[in-house]
Order: structure tokens, then C-alpha cells, then sequence
């Protein structure tokens, strides 16, 4: 790429060139340093639009951290046109783009957009319409979004890969309206909307072979919505109107609509007595939700765990199951092996582990919010630990409504002097581990790690004294709840919780 000007030169009095930037209808950028040291972007504007001169000049008193800052607005010996600007030294959001050509990530597209959003709206609020908004006009500099280009829009390349130009914007980025030549601010919304579409799916709504194709496809074509994520249709459709009085009305509209886009619903905790407590009185890290930084709300709030669809969670729950069963059958055999228990007893174990883990999963992967130590979760635990309790009451040879039982051989003898104490004694053990514990944080998806020993040795210390306490002969209860709480956290999915302390969200991308 060649630049009228190389390393060394002073074509603007104040600044030496370090090197050429880039190149376009509107001329050229180079990176140059000041005399007093200061590092700037020097633009040479090529003709001398009176009119985009102007707009380059209304601009120079703007600040906000999501514009590049326009410092002055230069005139050299030759009668070139020169905007002293602010150096980005970052790659724009079309080389990122170019890496990631299945779209970005939601949040990380979530948040590019809300800084391209405040910066344009906030040149709306001073009555300026960008014209050119695009991937190669936006940068991101320590986390932080800034768009540049504002003010001085026309003659701009159309095409991201020729060198085409047209009066206003470029071409895969222009709103309908433009070939009329009346149009306001909602051709920035418009452009907003096809580089948020580009964000999430990887390549812009309307493609072609000329900038004529491509025009006429904003003109007429409805944008192919089938690679859009679900959550972000209604956003993009909305953005993309043909009628610019259908679009969103204002910069923060779509904003407010891209932000909720992945954020749940405020949930509060309860405090002591019931008394509900604030975002930012409920402890971190603890309760119904996590801590998590949302854009441009100041400090963490309380969310909900992402919602999951019914087919998701039926999957999920089934592939959970089968991993029990794998995972019990290790688990059993290993206990048996140290234990030295026989072939009977291992089985049994097998599968008391097995049906206490189904217990807990079932109802536990249904349990979508988490609202602390639930009365109600705890009932259907207990019932289940009971059912489970009976099951092991059969697998000892426990003939029910009977006080006999099968033994060696085959044949039944009275074992079980007391039939409805003993059925009464395994229900009760069994109830009160399902009851005392709290299963479904062992199967959150996002508790706090994947995988702990607290809920294995809570296990154990429950086990115990409920075997010391309730039913001395259910040998395998302790054993079954141990085995249980490691098995439910290795089967259940789980995601890393947001960071628990309030910072600055940055920006990162591969």
C-alpha cells in the first residue's frame, strides 16, 4: 500500500509521519507523534467538500469515551485538509469478525454493540447522523468500544472488497432511504442492525457481485433471518425495516432490547424473618442467584440461572441418568473392593446408589431457580428418600407386609421381629438424609465448582449419625448417601459462575 507520505516527513507543522495507516475514498490516515511527544492519527482528507468540512468541525468539541476524539481540524502549505485525531491502537471489529466467521459470541457481540449504541446515540443527542457506521470504523482500546469516521462520511468504500464508492456510507451498511436522498438518524439504526446481524451470524444480511446488486437488495429483499440465534430475531427484524418509522425510534430502544438479550430477571433474596434485601445487600456468591456486571448498570445484580428449554433440560436429565449408572457402578465396585463386601452387597449398593441419584436428579433438573433451603423442595426429597429407603428394605430380602425374609438358601425365616418398626426405621433414615441435605445445590448448573468435597463429607456426617440414631441395621445408608452426593455432581452439567465481584466488564476475543 502506497502513501504520499513516508516515515520522517512533517506535512502538517507539529507532527512528524511514523507510518501510514490506511488508505480510502476519504484518503489517508497515518500514525504520526507531536512535537511535545503526544501520539495522534493524522487523516488527509482528499477534496475539499466544504460541507464535510463543517461536519468534521461541528465535531470537534465532542467528548464521550465511545468516540475516537477529534482534536483539531488542520489546514498544511499545500491547502490539504488535515483532522487531528486520537490513535487507537487496536484492530477494528472487522478484522475480529474475520476470525470468528460463524459470528461472535453472544456477550461478547452484547456488549461491542451496547458501546457502538452509546456512542451513536449520544451524536444523535447532539444532532449528528454518523453515515458511516461499519466493522471498520469501530475499535475497542482497554475494553473499551470507540467508533471513529463520525462527521466525515462521504466518499467511503462500498464494497469490503472493492474499492467502489458512493456519495454516502457503504453499500453493504446503507439503509433504503439513502437512494433518496431524504433521510435522518434511523440510517444509523439501520446500519447498526446489519452489523449487529454480521456479529451474530458471520457475514452481512445482503451480499453481491456490485454495489448495484447489493443496493437493490436493501431495497427490496427481506433479510435471511434463518442464521440469526432465536434471541436475537425480533432485534435484528425490527433494526432491518424497510420503513425507516418502523425501525427503533431511538439508539438506546435497541440498546435497552440487545441488553436484556442473555440477562434474566432480577431475583431478590430473603433475609433474616423474610425481609427481602437489595442487589446490593444480598451476599455474593450465595443464595438464588450470582453476582454478575451488567452494561451500563452500575455494580453486580442478581440473575437467575439461564433459562433452559423443556427439550434441553429432557436431554440433559437423560444423559445424566445413564451416566449414573456408569459412575455407580465404579463408584460401588471400588467401595466394595475396600470394603471387601460381597457379590449381594455390592449389587445392592449398585443399585440403592443408582435410585438415589435418579431421587435427586429427576425433580432437582426441574428446579430451574433457586430460592435457598426450599421447605417444599425438601417435602418431595423426603418422600423420595423414604421410597428409596424401602428399596433397600427389599434388596435386604425383605418380603413386604411380612416379617420374613428370604436367606441363604432361598427360604423365608422370621428375621424381622418387629416388621413395621424395621419398615418404619428404613423409611425414616433414608427420608431424613434426602431431607437434611441440599441436593439440588449439588446439581446446580452453576454452583460454585464442579465438583466438591463439602457435599460428600455432609454426606457421610449425616449417615452416620442417622445410622447411630435411626436405623442401626441399614448398613449401606452412609455408603449410599456419600456415593450419591459424588456421583450427582460428576453426572450433572455446570457452567462457571460470573466473576462475584464488581469490576468493569472488559472485552476479549481470540
Amino acid at each position: 500500500m502506497r502513501f504520499t507520505y513516508s516515515s520522517g516527513q512533517r506535512p502538517l507543522e507539529g507532527f512528524t509521519i511514523k507510518r501510514g495507516i490506511g488508505k480510502g475514498g476519504f484518503g489517508e490516515v497515518y500514525f504520526a507523534i507531536s512535537d511535545g511527544g503526544k501520539e495522534v492519527a493524522l487523516k488527509l482528507v482528499r477534496g475539499d467538500d466544504q460541507v464535510e468540512l463543517r461536519g468534521v468541525a461541528q465535531c470537534l468539541n465532542l467528548k464521550h469515551p465511545n468516540l475516537v476524539a477529534l482534536f483539531d481540524l488542520r489546514t498544511d502549505a499545500r491547502g490539504d485538509h488535515w483532522v487531528v485525531m486520537e490513535y487507537v491502537a487496536s484492530e477494528p471489529l472487522n478484522v475480529v469478525l474475520a476470525r470468528h466467521p460463524q459470528g461472535l459470541a453472544r456477550d461478547l457481540a452484547r456488549e461491542w454493540f451496547l458501546g457502538l449504541a452509546r456512542a451513536v446515540g449520544y451524536l444523535h443527542d447532539h444532532g449528528i447522523v454518523h453515515r458511516d457506521l461499519k466493522p471498520a470504523n469501530i475499535f475497542i482500546e482497554n475494553g473499551t468500544v470507540k467508533v471513529c469516521d463520525y462527521g466525515l462520511s462521504k466518499s467511503i468504500s462500498t464494497s469490503q472488497r472493492t474499492a467502489q464508492t458512493q456519495s454516502v456510507g457503504t453499500v453493504h451498511y446503507m439503509a433504503p432511504e439513502i437512494s433518496t436522498g431524504n433521510y435522518n438518524k434511523q440510517i444509523d439504526t439501520y446500519a447498526a442492525g446489519v452489523i449487529l446481524y454480521e456479529m451474530v451470524t458471520g457475514h452481512v444480511p445482503f451480499d453481491g457481485e456490485s454495489a448495484g446488486e447489493v443496493l437493490m437488495k436493501h431495497l427490496t429483499s427481506p433479510p435471511d433471518l434463518s442464521k440469526v440465534p432465536a434471541e436475537w430475531k425480533a432485534i435484528v427484524t425490527k433494526a432491518l425495516s424497510k420503513n425507516p418509522a418502523h425501525r427503533y425510534a431511538t439508539m438506546a430502544d435497541m440498546a435497552r432490547d440487545v441488553e436484556e438479550v442473555g440477562q434474566e430477571k432480577v431475583v431478590l433474596l430473603e433475609g433474616p424473618g423474610g425481609v427481602p434485601l437489595k442487589a446490593e445487600q444480598a451476599p455474593v456468591g450465595r443464595g438464588v442467584g450470582q453476582a454478575v456486571e451488567v452494561p451500563g448498570k452500575q455494580g453486580p445484580i442478581l440473575t437467575a440461572l439461564p433459562a433452559v428449554s423443556t427439550r434441553e433440560q429432557i436431554t440433559e436429565l437423560t444423559g445424566s441418568m445413564a451416566l449414573v449408572v456408569l459412575f455407580a457402578g465404579l463408584a460401588s465396585g471400588l467401595w466394595a473392593a475396600l470394603g471387601q463386601l460381597g457379590p449381594m452387597r455390592s449389587v445392592s449398593l449398585f443399585f440403592l446408589t443408582v435410585a438415589a441419584s435418579w431421587a435427586i436428579l429427576v425433580p432437582a433438573k426441574f428446579w430451574t431457580e433457586r430460592r435457598g433451603d426450599s421447605w417444599s423442595r425438601r417435602a418431595v426429597l423426603f418422600v423420595l428418600g423414604g421410597l428409596v429407603g424401602m428399596l433397600a428394605l427389599w434388596l435386604e430380602g425383605y418380603v413386604p407386609g411380612s416379617s420374613e425374609a428370604y436367606v441363604a438358601g432361598g427360604t423365608l425365616q422370621k428375621v424381622f421381629p418387629d416388621r413395621i418398626l424395621n419398615e418404619a426405621s428404613y423409611f425414616t433414615y433414608y427420608a431424613l438424609g434426602f431431607f437434611a441435605l441440599r441436593w439440588w445445590r449439588m446439581t446446580a448448573r452453576r454452583r460454585t465448582h464442579r465438583f466438591s468435597f463439602a457435599p460428600i463429607l455432609a454426606a457421610g456426617f449425616w449417615g452416620v449419625v442417622l445410622l447411630l440414631l435411626v436405623c442401626p441395621q441399614s448398613w449401606p445408608g452412609a455408603a449410599v448417601l456419600v456415593l450419591t452426593a459424588a456421583v450427582v455432581q460428576l453426572v450433572s452439567p455446570w457452567e462457571p459462575p460470573p466473576p462475584p465481584t464488581p469490576r468493569r466488564l472488559r472485552l476479549h476475543y481470540a
